[in-house]
C-alpha cells in the first residue's frame, strides 16, 4: 500500500520563496556594507596638485642693463585629484571644497662650472618669490557625480614676473654631440598651501589612520620645477644707415682702429722707416656667431717718407689670427658682484647651497677630487680659424707698394679687403669622439659672466720689406724683413632669427689697376690665397626693428640724432648723392657724400716689432 502526501498549499509555497529571497537580500546587504566599510577605511582623500606652464624662454636685447626688465608670463594649473580607495575603484559621490590659502611662485638663477683648473664653482645669481593670492583664500569646489571620470578637476592661475635685464643668458658645457651640462640656468617653482573647507568632525577610524584632527589642517604641495631659458640678442641697425660704412655688406656698423709702432728696438728695418707707417684696421662692431666669416679692411700708408724711401718699402703680405680667450674662476668675480645686484655672500654657497644641476660635479661634492682655493683663476685660449686656413694673405708687390706720387697726399692709402672665416666647433670633426667625456671647445659670445669671462681678439701681423741702400762693404741689394703686430678686440654676438643675419659678401676682384684710393672705400688687391665664400642674401634684416633704447631714453624721452642729414642740392642727374661713383667724384672735384651712420670713435692699438720673417 502506497501513501502519497498531499500537495503543499499556496501559503506554504509563498512562505518558502519569501524566506529564500530575504536570505539573499540580507547577504547582499551585508556584503555592500562590508565593502563600503573597507572602502571608507582604505580611502585616500582628495588632494591638490600643481603644474607650471610658463613661456619657457625670455629674449633680451642689447647689453645687460640694471634699469631694464622683461616679462615672464605663464599659468599654474591647480589640480584636484579625486579620492581613491585600495579596495574600490569607483569614485565616491559627493561635493568637496578646499580653500587655497597661498600660492607662491619662485624664480631662481644660478651659475655652475666644472674645470680641472678651478674645480667645481657655483654661485647664486638671483632668487625672488611672488605671492599670487593677496586677499582672501580662493575656494576650490567640485562635485564628484556618479558618471564623473577619474580625471582631475583643473583651475588655471596666471602669473607675470618682472625679470631683471642684467641677467646673463643661459649657456652650458657640451660633451660630445649629445650631452649638455648647464653653466647658467634658471628655474621656476611653485608652492601652495590649502585646507579642506568643512566643519569640525568627530574622530573616526579614517581620521585616526590618516592623522586628521577634528579641525582641517593646512597642507602644502610643491610643483615640479620648470627650466626657463634666457636668450640675449643684438639687433643690427637698419640697413639704410650702413650706406656710408667702410664695410657696407656687414650687418653692423664698422669700427676703425689706428695703430702706430711704439718700439723698434730689435727691428731690422730702420726704426725711422717703421715709425712713419700708419695702419688702420676696420672690422664690424659686432659679428654674428653664425655668419661663418667677417670682413676686414686693412689700410696702410707711409707718413713723411721721401720718394726714395717709399720706393724701397714693400708689403709682401700679412697674417691674421682670431683667438677666443676664456677666463674661468673658482668663485664669482668680485668685479661682477660689485657691478650687478647679485645676492650677498651670506646667501651664496656654501653658506646657502644651491640646488646642483650638473652631473659632472659629484666627484667634487663628495671630496673625491680636490677643489682649488676660491680665488683661483685660469685662462684658456682657442683659435677660431679652420685647420685648413693658415690665416696668411700674400699680396702682389707690384701693386702693394708705395711708389706712387699720390702717397704724398694725406688721404692716400693702400686698402686690402679680405674675409676672415671662423668656425663654431673649435676641434676637428674626426676628433669629436674623443670629447664624449670631456668639455667640447666651442664658439661663445663675447661677455663677462659671473664665473667665466669670454673675450675675442684679432691679431694682425703685417710683413714689411725694405730694400737697404747698397753699401761698399756689402755689394748687392739686401732686403730687411720685419713684422708689425697689433691686436684689436672683436665682439661676437647672437642675432635674432626673425630675419636673415649673415652678411652678404662679394667675391674678390683681381685689381687690374692700382689699389690706391683717395675716396673710394672699395679698393682691393689681388689675393693669392683661396677664400671661403658666404651665402648671398637679398634682403638682410628686412624684418628687424630697432631696439627701444636706440630710439628713447630711459625716462621715455626720444633720442635726438646729433648727426645731421645731408644738405639738399638740386641736381637732375642724380637721384641720391650716395649713388655717385668714386671716379665721378674725383673728376668733378666734389667732396664725398656725408655719412649718415654713426662711427664708433677710433681706438689706438699698440704696435710692436718682432724678429724678421724667414726669407723665402
Amino acid at each position: 500500500m502506497t501513501y502519497n502526501a498531499p500537495p503543499p498549499s499556496y501559503d506554504e509555497l509563498y512562505n518558502s520563496q519569501h524566506a529564500s529571497t530575504s536570505s539573499s537580500s540580507s547577504t547582499s546587504s551585508m556584503f555592500g556594507s562590508l565593502k563600503q566599510s573597507l572602502a571608507s577605511f582604505t580611502m585616500v582623500p582628495s588632494k591638490v596638485d600643481l603644474e607650471i606652464l610658463p613661456f619657457d624662454s625670455i629674449d633680451m636685447y642689447g647689453q645687460p642693463d640694471k634699469d631694464a626688465a622683461y616679462s615672464l608670463s605663464g599659468q599654474i594649473v591647480v589640480k584636484l585629484v579625486p579620492p581613491t580607495s585600495w579596495f574600490c575603484s569607483e569614485t565616491p559621490q559627493g561635493d568637496e571644497c578646499f580653500l587655497l590659502e597661498s600660492l607662491v611662485v619662485t624664480f631662481e638663477g644660478q651659475s655652475e662650472l666644472v674645470a680641472p683648473q678651478t674645480g667645481y664653482a657655483s654661485c647664486r645669481l638671483i632668487e625672488f618669490s611672488k605671492e599670487l593670492i593677496t586677499e582672501d583664500p580662493i575656494v576650490i569646489r567640485h562635485s564628484w557625480s556618479e558618471d564623473a571620470t577619474r580625471n582631475p578637476a583643473q583651475w588655471y592661475v596666471t602669473f607675470n614676473l618682472n625679470i631683471p635685464g642684467w641677467l646673463p643668458p643661459t649657456c652650458g658645457t657640451s660633451y660630445g654631440n649629445s650631452t649638455d651640462e648647464p653653466e647658467v640656468s634658471y628655474r621656476l617653482s611653485a608652492v601652495a598651501k590649502y585646507r579642506e573647507d568643512r566643519p569640525a568632525q568627530p574622530s573616526s577610524w579614517r581620521t585616526t589612520c590618516y592623522g586628521y584632527m577634528s579641525l582641517p589642517t593646512t597642507q602644502m604641495v610643491k610643483a615640479r620645477g620648470v627650466d626657463v631659458t634666457i636668450n640675449r640678442f643684438t639687433i643690427p641697425p637698419p640697413q639704410c644707415t650702413l650706406a656710408g660704412s667702410e664695410l657696407p655688406e656687414a650687418p653692423f656698423r664698422s669700427v676703425e682702429y689706428i695703430g702706430t709702432m711704439t718700439d723698434a728696438g730689435s727691428a731690422t728695418v730702420p726704426s725711422e722707416i717703421l715709425s712713419k707707417l700708419r695702419m688702420r684696421a676696420t672690422v664690424p662692431e659686432h659679428i654674428p656667431m653664425d655668419a661663418g666669416s667677417f670682413p676686414l679692411l686693412l689700410k696702410v700708408r707711409p707718413d713723411g717718407l721721401s720718394a726714395d724711401e717709399r720706393k724701397r718699402l714693400h708689403m709682401p703680405g700679412f697674417l691674421v689670427s682670431v683667438v677666443q680667450n676664456e677666463i674661468i674662476r673658482a668663485s664669482m668675480s668680485a668685479h661682477y658682484a660689485q657691478e650687478w645686484p647679485v645676492p650677498p655672500a651670506s646667501e651664496q654657497p656654501p653658506n646657502h647651497p644651491i640646488r646642483t644641476r650638473r652631473h659632472d660635479s659629484r666627484e667634487y661634492e663628495c671630496g673625491m677630487i680636490f677643489s682649488p682655493a676660491a680665488g683661483t683663476s685660469a685662462t684658456r685660449s682657442y683659435s677660431l680659424l679652420h685647420s685648413g686656413f693658415a690665416g696668411k694673405f700674400e699680396l702682389d708687390e707690384s701693386k702693394a707698394n708705395f711708389q706712387d706720387e699720390r702717397f704724398e697726399q694725406d688721404d692716400t692709402w693702400i686698402r686690402v679687403r679680405v674675409d676672415v672665416p671662423f668656425r663654431d666647433i673649435l676641434v676637428e670633426p674626426h676628433l669629436l669622439p674623443q670629447y664624449e667625456d670631456h668639455p667640447l671647445p666651442k664658439l661663445r659670445p663675447s661677455e663677462r659672466g659671473p664665473i667665466m669671462t669670454v673675450y675675442h681678439r684679432l691679431e694682425i701681423s703685417l710683413a714689411c720689406a725694405y730694400d737697404l741702400p747698397e753699401d761698399g762693404a756689402t755689394p748687392g741689394k739686401e732686403r730687411a724683413l720685419d713684422e708689425l703686430k697689433f691686436t684689436i678686440p672683436l665682439s661676437f654676438v647672437r642675432v635674432p632669427r626673425s630675419g636673415p643675419h649673415c652678411p652678404r659678401t662679394e667675391s674678390f676682384t683681381e685689381a687690374t689697376g692700382s689699389p690706391l684710393s683717395t675716396t673710394s672705400p672699395a679698393g682691393s688687391v689681388r689675393m693669392l690665397t683661396e677664400r671661403v665664400p658666404l651665402p648671398q642674401l637679398s634682403q638682410p634684416y628686412a624684418q628687424s626693428l630697432p631696439a627701444y633704447n636706440t630710439l628713447y631714453h630711459k625716462n621715455g624721452a626720444r633720442i635726438e640724432d646729433p648727426t645731421p642729414l645731408p644738405v639738399y642740392t638740386k641736381d637732375g642727374g642724380r637721384e641720391h648723392p650716395l649713388e655717385t661713383s668714386s671716379e665721378q667724384r674725383v673728376e668733378e672735384a666734389e667732396p664725398p657724400a656725408m655719412t649718415i651712420c654713426k662711427q664708433t670713435p677710433l681706438h689706438k692699438a699698440v704696435v710692436y716689432s718682432t724678429p724678421p720673417l724667414p726669407r723665402l
